[in-house]
């Protein structure tokens, strides 16, 4: 549990990439080898996102290795857990899937009910397009309405009923449809038609998520593009100090206000019913050297470790 809930196979202090991974590997291995039953349960559990996706695959994969019983309620926890995880992900994993040559009963079941389940699958089809294209292939559906058409000839059709799809075709000639795309679509689409970077982002600024306006502050810094400004006052509280932290020192100090009152905010969000429950509390900070961690999860969460390369004066 400490390690599904923990790692992610990343290069850390002390040792690389391909160790954490093959000896995540391992550990998944053994469990599914002599606790299946355990080691499918885990995905009701509080396991991380990458943890949950390497069970599930491992499932799907070794399905003639478990009784009807035992696949029926596999099929149930990972269906349950893929609706919790991000679009991305499982898409990711229908791609790993197809080029295993995963492809039974249960795994095209999975599949198909997941996709039926989206809340808009032709906003999946344009964000998505080569992801939602494999998995229909892979799966043996035949999407109805104009879905097909878009992802197996989209070029065809002269015009779509479905908006987004409309949007999509108008984009490779119209400036104007860009602007009412997903940012990721959009941002092809500006780069096709060679649209300034800082004009490109103020457009697109009222369709970006809450996400991508975060990841975007620091890069539109300098461009011009104002519009581009997370909301921090609702961003997750380990998100939220990650950011805080990757800011040079100068700009913390500056905005000691504003980021102390949404740390404040997400953290009495986080606490929930439980906060005050607690006693004393002490905050170690250790800005050693080893406590620098993993480089790459340092660029996952945006720091690129300038958090622990200053002194713990000018943190705040």
């Amino acid at each position: 549990m400490n390690a599904a809930i923990t790692s992610t196979g990343q290069r850390e202090f002390h040792s690389g990439a391909d160790e954490q991974g093959l000896s995540l590997d391992f550990l998944h291995r053994y469990l599914l080898g002599n606790y299946r039953d355990l080691y499918a349960a885990t995905l009701a559990l509080d396991v991380n996102d990458h943890n949950a996706t390497l069970i599930a695959r491992n499932l799907l994969v070794t399905a003639g290795e478990a009784d009807p019983g035992q696949r029926r309620a596999e099929g149930r926890l990972i269906a349950r857990r893929l609706a919790l995880l991000p679009p991305p992900r499982v898409y990711g994993l229908f791609r790993e899937l197809r080029r295993a040559r995963v492809n039974n009963r249960r795994t095209r079941a999975i599949m198909r009910d997941w996709l039926a389940a989206r809340p808009d699958l032709a906003f999946d089809a344009v964000k998505y397009r080569g992801a939602v294209k494999d998995a229909v292939r892979h799966a043996h559906l035949r999407p109805g309405g104009e879905l097909g058409p878009f992802l197996f000839t989209p070029h065809r059709p002269a015009a779509y009923a479905t908006p987004i799809l409309e949007t999509w075709r108008r984009a490779h000639y119209e400036q104007a449809a860009i602007y009412r795309l997903p940012y990721t679509v959009a941002e092809g689409f500006a780069a096709k038609h060679r649209i300034a970077r800082a004009a490109f982002l103020e457009r697109i600024a009222p369709r970006l998520t809450r996400l991508e306006r975060l990841r975007l502050q620091e890069s539109a810094r300098g461009l011009g593009a104002g519009a581009v400004r997370a909301d921090l006052t609702t961003m997750p509280l380990t998100r939220l100090a990650s950011y805080a932290l990757a800011l040079p020192p100068d700009d913390r100090v500056r905005r000691r206000a504003e980021l102390t009152e949404a740390l404040r905010a997400s953290a009495r969000r986080t606490a929930g019913d439980q906060a005050g429950s607690w006693g004393a509390v002490a905050a170690v900070l250790d800005d050693s050297f080893s406590a620098y961690g993993s480089g790459t999860a340092s660029r996952t969460r945006a720091t690129r470790g300038r958090c622990w390369s200053c002194p713990r004066s000018s943190w705040w």
